[in-house]
């Protein structure tokens, strides 16, 4: 509860907090993240080859250095976020949140029945109250506080339903999935381009006083933008791609020999 009590106050303190991608299976990727010194870890169940047990370990690994985890889930249901959350991440995050329909889902899936958000979580806590060293009464009080949701505006039906699902009670953060979004906009005449939309996604989740965030580049350049629109969860930076990118430079040393 300390880390994403720390996470929040960064967020309310006007800061960016960073995160980084992770694929790959090994959870010492997320420990040298953590490490690194990023705020977050961005675990990748959507497109990752994660099972659940590998989803584990990186929560375990990040966590162990003070690093928040956050789990991307492949969707808003129930079924496969009831062990998830046991594992005790400190985010989730919800990708193609196209209604404010999908987003009470998202929000009713990281809740309990008596919550105020009549939740559909079953009980069940494991890792989440330390295996049982924290007592399951209290964790229950304070279960859904603990977890930061963050809904992903994928497609351009997302975007035209955007004023309802951030009025949706329990949503932490809107998301701009730029890369899918763009393409849903480029294959509808609409008479949008990406970027006023992107601006509009920007001024309208800033007004509503929610967090806004965003993939960037790893640059000096994107980080200044992206702080002038008002982004503060911000994610860069993929395991696969830097290790990928750093073997083919580390061999390119050598490549007249």
């Amino acid at each position: 509860m300390e880390r994403i009590a720390g996470f929040r106050k960064k967020l309310a303190d006007g800061k960016m907090v960073k995160g980084f991608f992770l694929n790959l299976a090994d959870p010492a990727v997320s420990e040298m993240a953590g490490y690194a010194g990023y705020d977050y870890e961005w675990i990748d169940a959507e497109h990752g080859p994660l099972g659940r047990a590998e989803i584990l370990r990186h929560v375990m690994a990040a966590q162990g250095t003070g690093c928040c985890a956050f789990v991307r889930v492949p969707g808003a249901s129930i079924t496969p976020m009831k062990a998830i959350l046991d594992m005790g991440p400190d985010g989730i995050i919800f990708p193609f949140i196209n209604s404010a329909e999908d987003a009470r889902r998202a929000v009713a899936a990281c809740s309990y029945p008596d919550s105020v958000y009549h939740g559909v979580r079953g009980q069940g806590p494991i890792r989440a109250i330390r295996y049982g060293l924290i007592d399951e009464g209290e964790y229950l009080k304070t279960a859904y506080e603990q977890v930061f949701k963050v809904m992903q505006i994928e497609t351009l039906e997302g975007y035209n339903n955007l004023d309802a699902i951030m009025q949706v009670q329990g949503v932490d953060c809107i998301f701009i999935g730029g890369a899918d979004l763009s393409r849903s906009i480029a294959g509808n005449s609409s008479g949008h381009s990406f970027a006023e939309v992107r601006a509009d996604i920007c001024k309208r989740v800033r007004a509503a006083g929610l967090t806004l965030g965003a993939a960037i580049g790893a640059s000096p350049e994107d980080a200044r933008a992206s702080k002038e629109s008002g982004i503060q969860f911000i994610v860069f930076g993929q395991d696969a791609r830097i290790l990928s990118g750093g073997l083919k430079a580390n061999l390119e040393v050598f490549k007249d020999y």
